[in-house]
C-alpha cells in the first residue's frame, strides 16, 4: 500500500482519553488490509506458494479485569505527561495490546483478525490475516496468513510502522516480496487524527526493546525527527 493512498484503517473510532497509542495500534494491527504495493511484481502461482484460499482464525485471549486497567492506566499515562510536559518512559507489553484489541469498543471490527504474538529488540511480532489479490486477471482474494514483524518509527507528525519480515503459515514469502515495505509506510497513523494533533508533539521517542513497545514524552526539538 502506497503512503500516498488513503489507509481505510485511518480515522475510524472517535479520540479518547488516552488514546493515542490505542489508535496507533488499531490503525497498525487492527484487521485485514488489502496487499496491493507488491502484487502486480509477482506471478499468480508463485503468490499461490505463500498464501491460503481462507483467512486464518486467530482469537485474541480474553483479558483479565487487572490486564485491561493496566493498559488503560498506561494510555491515561502518556496523555497526562503530554498535557503536563513531563518526561514519562511508558512500557506496553504484548499482553497490553491484546487487552485493547479484545475488549475495547472501538477495535471490535479486528477481533479474529490479529494478535500481538510478542515483542523483542528486533519489532513487534503479529499474527496476521491479510487479503491479497489473486491477480491482476483473476478476480478474488487469497490470504497471507502468518507471523509480521513491525518497527516503530517517529515522524514528526505521526507514528509509522514498516514491516521488516514476513513469516507464512504456508511457504516461504520471496525475500524481494518482504524488501518492498522497507520503503514503504505499510502502517501510518493519519496525521490529521485529533488524537494525533493534540499528541505527537510531545512524543519524543516510540521504540521496542525487549518485551515491550516503549513511548516516550518529553519536549521534542524540531531537528529530531523526520516527517
Amino acid at each position: 500500500m502506497s503512503s500516498d493512498e488513503p489507509n481505510p484503517r485511518e480515522g475510524r473510532g472517535s479520540p479518547m482519553p488516552g488514546c493515542i497509542i490505542l489508535s496507533a495500534i488499531i490503525v497498525i494491527f487492527g484487521g485485514l488490509i488489502v496487499l496491493y504495493a507488491v502484487v502486480g511484481m509477482y506471478q499468480t502461482k508463485e503468490i499461490d506458494t505463500f498464501t491460503q484460499e481462507e483467512p486464518a482464525v486467530i482469537e485474541v485471549p480474553q483479558p483479565t479485569r487487572a490486564e485491561v486497567e493496566s493498559a488503560k492506566g498506561k494510555l491515561e499515562t502518556i496523555e497526562k505527561a503530554v498535557a503536563e510536559e513531563r518526561s514519562e518512559r511508558v512500557l506496553f507489553t504484548a499482553e497490553d495490546l491484546n487487552a485493547m484489541i479484545a475488549t475495547l469498543e472501538i477495535a471490535k471490527d479486528f477481533r479474529g483478525e490479529t494478535i500481538i504474538e510478542s515483542i523483542d529488540s528486533r519489532g513487534i511480532f503479529a499474527r496476521m490475516a491479510q487479503p491479497m489479490r489473486k491477480g491482476i486477471i483473476r478476480k478474488g482474494f487469497r490470504y497471507l496468513n502468518g507471523t509480521f514483524l513491525f518497527k516503530p518509527e517517529l515522524r514528526r507528525r505521526t507514528v509509522a510502522f514498516t514491516v521488516s519480515d514476513i513469516r507464512a503459515d504456508e511457504g516461504s514469502v520471496p525475500q524481494g516480496f518482504i524488501d518492498n515495505y522497507a520503503v514503504i509506510d505499510f502502517f501510518r497513523i493519519d496525521p490529521k487524527n485529533e488524537a494525533i494533533e493534540a499528541n505527537i508533539d510531545g512524543i519524543v521517542a516510540v521504540y521496542v526493546e525487549d518485551g515491550h513497545l516503549v513511548v516516550e514524552t518529553g519536549v521534542r526539538h524540531e531537528d529530531e525527527s523526520a516527517e
